[in-house]
């Protein structure tokens, strides 16, 4: 063989390698919450999805914070290609031009999901709750909690209390216990009055609660016998009950919301995590979550390839959402941050 012919092969066998590794390293990292939720997503759609198209999926864990975002974005330094995030992050990141606006053309427009779960920059996949949760060996004789005002009630159902360190869901919690009807809870809460009504039904509580901040954290304190009763996100219950643990939720007074996928803008991955939002948005595709966990999906045409068994647990199931009422993402993105100092400055009194 001449020597020609030789480095020929070797340069041809060189680009191919080259092409393969080059298919071989495409992927995407995805920011998510870590625990349950996550594991979820990656068992629904994320090992799927690599299966499919061959393109590997990184996953990362974030808390929330949308300054990490915008500071992937200012400085051009991307660690996440796309991150799962509650409604009024979405909100936020669109109006501070930290996110990537998605093509109606490609994702549809408002009318192909459920109500509120439309932004140009975010793309809603599933919608989740969070409830009030009890440990059922705790009760085994005599009444059961059934409503909020349960909740707030010590001398009927003694014990501790473990609340979320934040002001999302703290707030809706206290005025339904109060007496206020879920369709008034915003009207309410942007009074002053009505933040003061908050505060002065915590403070009913305030020496029996133990606080949580990551959403592992209720299903274990309620296991424990740390608390007997907590706000927790319903998922979380359902994969402990799973374990065998006896845990229940509470269906009143439930608050819904949606999980959503967020692009930092500028996102050298665009091109890639498109194909991900794309398989996920297929009809089969977005179902296939409720399969794994108890989320429910928001594309409308996934509902119907939904498994009778999978929605008994769903938030969105009209029997579990009777006395719920919808996050108000508004109300969120405007008034977050004061909200956050005033929980802070009732924490320390």
């Amino acid at each position: 063989m001449s020597n020609k012919v030789i480095i020929g092969a070797l340069v041809a066998s060189g680009v191919m390698m080259s092409s393969l590794g080059a298919l071989a390293q495409e992927k995407i990292t995805i920011a998510e919450w870590g625990g349950a939720s996550q594991a979820a997503d990656r068992a629904a759609f994320f090992e799927p999805f690599t299966k499919a198209t061959g393109i590997a999926i990184v996953d990362d864990v974030w808390q929330g914070d949308m300054a990490t975002i915008t500071t992937q974005v200012e400085t051009k330094s991307y660690k996440w290609s796309l991150v799962r995030g509650e409604s009024a992050l979405v909100k936020r990141g669109c109006e501070d031009g930290t996110l990537e606006k998605f093509d109606p053309a490609v994702v549809g427009t408002a009318e192909k999901y459920l109500p509120g779960a439309w932004s140009e920059c975010g793309i809603a996949y599933a919608s989740f709750s969070s409830n009030i949760a009890y440990n059922a060996d705790k009760f085994k004789n005599g009444a059961k909690p059934e409503t909020v005002a349960d909740f707030f009630d010590l001398e009927k159902f003694p014990g501790k209390r473990g609340i979320r360190r934040n002001q999302t869901y703290l707030l809706e919690l206290a005025l339904l216990a109060d007496g206020v009807p879920p369709a008034d809870l915003y009207k309410v809460l942007s009074t002053p009055e009505g933040l003061d009504r908050v505060f002065k039904k915590w403070d009913t509580i305030k020496d029996q609660i133990v606080w949580w901040e990551a959403g592992s954290q209720p299903p274990q304190l309620l296991a424990d016998g740390e608390v007997v009763m907590s706000t927790a996100w319903g998922n979380r219950i359902v994969a402990a009950q799973k374990e065998g643990k006896n845990l229940q939720i509470v269906w009143d007074g439930a608050g819904l919301d949606y999980d959503w996928f967020m692009m930092p803008k500028g996102s050298p991955d665009k091109e890639t995590s498109m194909k991900f939002i794309k398989y996920i948005l297929e009809p089969e595709n977005a179902a296939k979550i409720s399969s794994v966990a108890p989320f429910g999906p928001v594309l409308k045409a996934a509902i119907p390839h939904l498994k009778p068994e999978d929605i008994v647990n769903l938030p969105t199931n009209p029997k579990n959402s009777k006395n719920a009422f919808a996050f108000d993402a508004d109300f969120y993105s405007e008034n977050d941050a004061e909200l956050a100092t005033r929980l802070a400055n009732w924490l320390q009194k």
